[in-house]
């Protein structure tokens, strides 16, 4: 991110907001990826992480604008889709993992026969 973005790989000065963008682009991937299995905490390989980078990228140069729905000026068209990321972005993930909810039973619910 240090060479995308500052254009110098020793230029150290911005790794806090690095690392908050990278977590934040990790529990994207997540949610957006397994949006029912609240268990996976960790991306699953390095596909996962090189997506990850990429949209750390992208919400560190959205700084600012991540509530831009659609922007017009001089001909350059700006839309934001769901979670604020690019369709290109977005159309590099796998489809989403479907599945059941998981929810933790409880006492109540075992004596129902849930």
């Amino acid at each position: 991110m240090r060479l995308e973005i500052l254009g110098d790989v020793e230029d150290n000065s911005k790794d806090d907001i690095f690392a908050i963008k990278l977590e934040d682009a990790k529990y994207r991937y997540l949610r957006l990826v397994y949006p029912f299995d609240r268990q996976i905490t960790e991306l699953p390989d390095e596909r996962a992480k090189n997506w990850q980078t990429k949209c750390a990228i992208e919400l560190y140069q959205m700084m600012g604008e991540e509530g831009v729905i659609q922007y017009s000026e001089n001909g350059l068209t700006i839309i934001k889709a769901k979670s604020g990321l690019s369709k290109d972005l977005l159309n590099e993930l796998p489809p989403a993992k479907a599945g059941v909810p998981k929810y933790e039973t409880t006492m109540e619910q075992e004596n129902m026969g849930c």
